[in-house]
């Protein structure tokens, strides 16, 4: 059996190594890609962005968890920053999710941004694509710590999660020119703090009667004027840490 025909029946290690060669821009994963591509387009893919310490990795471990309840197995992909040393991925988000890890209905990998500015790595995209053709019906991509200008997730994902915490103060119109224009679904994260409703408040205000332009993913079309009309960005409140609103956020992706 080809390490393809391994990974695509559900050896983890064979997948592992299928994905390292299509990080690391092998002939192997050059090869893999092409054999796998006829495979992919079934999976909902998530982009999760936003500023550093936005909670976005806690958040996104418990957006695993629910979405394991409802029966659904699935991937993340976290992008680390890279590592100085060794070029490598810090595993900071793959830390932070390690109650994930004995779950086998969860994969999980993570990448090096190796210097890409955009929020993610420029394999990203081919490393979704190999986890879409695995079989995982939903895959998560946690960017960096995104800044204004690194919406790169919106080219790979179906549905982009913008994720903010309170008191941010006026952050919040610096962002209206970047990532405010590719999300789906805006967070206000750690709404357990008593500065939540002022930053849910400075987001209405900036986002009031934005609808998402949907061209999100990979190949996406502009879309016609009924479905551009048809979403209105909701504002939502978690709390990842007391686990608060992540059902409705789930509802809000599907």
């Amino acid at each position: 059996m080809s390490l393809v025909q391994a990974a695509l029946a559900g050896d983890r290690r064979a997948l592992a190594r299928v994905l390292s060669a299509v990080e690391n821009g092998t002939e192997e994963g050059r090869a893999a890609l092409a054999t796998l591509f006829p495979k992919t387009g079934r999976a909902h893919v998530v982009g999760v962005t936003g500023s550093p310490g936005a909670g976005k990795s806690t958040l996104v471990g418990r957006l695993a968890a629910e979405i394991r309840e409802r029966g659904q197995p699935l991937a993340i992909v976290a992008v680390d920053p890279t590592s100085p040393y060794s070029g490598g991925a810090l595993l900071g988000d793959r830390l932070r999710m390690r109650e994930l890890a004995t779950d086998p209905g969860i994969f999980i990998r993570s990448m090096a941004s190796r210097g890409h500015p955009g929020g993610v790595a420029h394999a990203t995209h081919d490393v979704v694509s190999v986890l879409d053709a695995a079989g995982f019906p939903v895959v998560i991509v946690e960017t960096v710590g995104a800044g204004q200008a690194q919406v790169d997730v919106a080219r790979l994902a179906h549905t982009v999660v913008l994720v903010e915490a309170p008191g941010m103060g006026d952050d919040v119109q610096a962002l209206k020119a970047g990532l405010m224009e590719i999300a789906d679904i805006l967070v206000v994260n750690k709404a357990d703090k008593p500065e939540a409703r002022q930053t849910v408040r400075a987001l209405q205000r900036v986002h009031q009667g934005v609808t998402s332009r949907g061209h999100h993913g990979p190949g996406a079309a502009l879309p016609d004027e009924e479905t551009v009309a048809g979403w209105e960005v909701p504002i939502l409140e978690t709390s990842a840490v007391e686990n608060q609103g992540i059902a409705a956020l789930v509802e809000a992706i599907e």
